[in-house]
């Protein structure tokens, strides 16, 4: 939830700072962002071993963190619709899964 509210905010600035400064502040936070993600993921996978996660969820998550992950490992080479876009479907794909997971 506050992943999706740190991307509206940040599409909001967009209309009013310059492009660099928001690159810049995708670029700063996204080691945070991709840390609570992968927490979430390793979190899952342990729920998961329990055998009662449907193998869709399974599935969207394993995706989920397969997307994010590079961009996680390689930011600098990305663009930052990119980073948002990946970044935001992937933490609440993986937020959702574990909710459904029961962690």
């Amino acid at each position: 939830m506050r992943m999706l509210l740190f991307v509206a905010a940040a599409m909001l600035a967009l209309a009013g700072c310059q492009t660099t400064s928001i690159d810049v502040a995708i670029q700063k936070n996204l080691p945070q962002v991709c840390s609570a993600a992968g927490t979430a993921h390793v979190a899952f996978i342990a729920a998961s071993a329990a055998g009662t996660i449907s193998d869709r969820t399974i599935r969207k998550e394993a995706a989920a963190w397969a997307a994010l992950e590079p961009i996680c490992a390689n930011p600098s080479g990305q663009t930052t619709a990119t980073i948002l876009v990946a970044a935001a479907s992937a933490y609440a794909t993986i937020t959702i899964a574990l909710r459904e997971a029961g962690g």
